[in-house]
């Protein structure tokens, strides 16, 4: 760990970044993490696609809340880091403020997620209309009209009045949101960047010295025409990289020496 506790790596900033994680915790918060930015993204967006797709976002949500209790994973997690980062306290590299700044930070978003107040999805599990919309969304073209009158209805209100629903729904996840997006932020500044050569397009890495890392991040010249494939577990790390000159057919291996750069990510 860095003196602030964490420094992100230089020369990653411009490149296309590849994330893979290491264990089914960090898979999870991804893919949160994933479907909360998209919604971001389609909220800028006033046409009733976008209000479409944010709605199906809000049902994988859903689907990934009834999977598993992710209140209590997150929870796990962070008791983990703030009783790893408390027996470090007294280690002369580390910056005892930033220390500090970062367990507050952990305890308010542990407050947050034990609040009872909070309903962290309980409502869009009992929500009639979300659903129905579900249940008819397994057919392709299966929320039309004529299949959920009431979701037609709904896409037909005036925009602000649909906004303030759909933001309403949403709102029972900030504090999950949250909390992801703030242990994922330091979890990419963890490590810095390291340079990398793949002879052949290839390359096999030990990992057992970084048993306990979670997250390996792999940026490219934006301007390649090639992307890794990643093959992982604790012990070892296999990236070839691959080629698509046509999308409609399948990608080919690489055989000329790739630079890229890697980042090791724990906490």
């Amino acid at each position: 760990m860095s003196k602030t506790l964490f420094a992100t790596g230089p020369g990653a900033d411009r490149r296309c970044i590849y994330e893979h994680p290491l264990n089914e915790r960090i898979r999870l918060f991804l893919r949160l993490e994933w479907l909360f930015l998209h919604n971001r993204d389609l909220r800028e967006m006033s046409g009733t696609g976008a209000l479409h797709a944010r709605i199906g976002h809000l049902l994988d949500l859903g689907t990934l809340l009834l999977r598993g209790d992710i209140r209590k994973e997150i929870l796990r997690e962070f008791e983990r880091v703030q009783l790893t980062w408390n027996q470090l306290r007294s280690l002369p590299h580390l910056d005892p403020d930033r220390l500090d700044h970062l367990l507050v930070e952990f305890s308010q978003k542990t407050r947050a997620l034990l609040d009872p107040k909070e309903r962290l999805g309980e409502g869009l599990k009992n929500c009639e209309l979300l659903n129905l919309i579900k249940s008819k969304t397994v057919l392709p073209g299966g929320a039309t009209d004529f299949d959920v009158p009431a979701y037609g209805r709904f896409l037909q209100q005036e925009p602000d009045a649909r906004q303030i629903t759909l933001d309403a729904w949403y709102a029972e996840l900030a504090p999950i949101e949250s909390a992801i997006h703030f242990y994922l932020k330091l979890l990419r500044e963890s490590a810095t960047f390291k340079d990398r050569i793949a002879p052949n397009g290839g390359l096999e890495e030990d990992l057992t010295p970084l048993a306990s890392m979670s997250l390996i991040r792999i940026a490219v010249d934006p301007g390649c025409a090639y992307f890794p494939e990643v093959s992982a577990n604790r012990h070892r790390l296999f990236i070839r990289f691959l080629a698509q000159p046509n999308p409609c057919e399948r990608p080919i291996a690489v055989k000329t020496t790739v630079h890229w750069l890697i980042q090791h990510c724990q906490i």
